[in-house]
């Protein structure tokens, strides 16, 4: 899992459509390396839909894409952090902000977002799972792979590794 390269993985497959995240998105998480299959999270500010999937599945070999829109409050912190690290899973690249990230840099879990606010939204909203997102440019649906370093994060449907 720490050998991986993105810089190697798009000169090795330049014959593969290999879509490249915005360097916006920066690390808050623990784990600096990771690669796995996407599970799409559409968000309306709450992030309870998140919270019980992180707590209540097993997220081995998976990376969770979270929509919020770029809403202005913090979707992800310590503790749903800890849910994901406690059921396996590999990392999350949410499009919007998270808190505590003196706490989520000790948690071995990749963590991507746009920047940080320490004001979380309270309402219960309504969110949905498993429909294709677009954000950045990029289109990420259900079960196409992630590829993350220092250097970036790729989106495929190809399993390269």
């Amino acid at each position: 899992m720490n050998n991986i390269h993105t810089a190697d993985l798009c000169d090795d497959n330049q014959d593969k459509n290999i879509q490249v995240l915005s360097p916006k998105f920066k690390n808050y998480g623990g784990l600096k390396r990771f690669y796995g299959q996407i599970e799409t999270v559409k968000l309306d500010k709450s992030n309870y839909r998140l919270l019980e999937m992180l707590r209540d599945e097993d997220g081995e070999g998976k990376i969770v894409v979270v929509d919020n829109a770029q809403e202005f409050f913090g979707v992800i912190g310590d503790k749903l952090m800890a849910f994901a690290a406690k059921n396996n899973w590999q990392a999350i690249i949410l499009n919007g902000y998270v808190r505590d990230t003196d706490e989520t840099r000790n948690i071995n879990v990749g963590l991507f977002a746009i920047g940080t606010c320490p004001l979380r939204n309270f309402d219960k909203t309504l969110s949905s799972r498993g429909e294709e997102l677009n954000f950045e440019g990029i289109t990420f649906n259900n079960g196409d792979y992630v590829y993350a370093d220092n250097d970036g994060i790729l989106i495929t449907k190809d399993k390269l590794i």
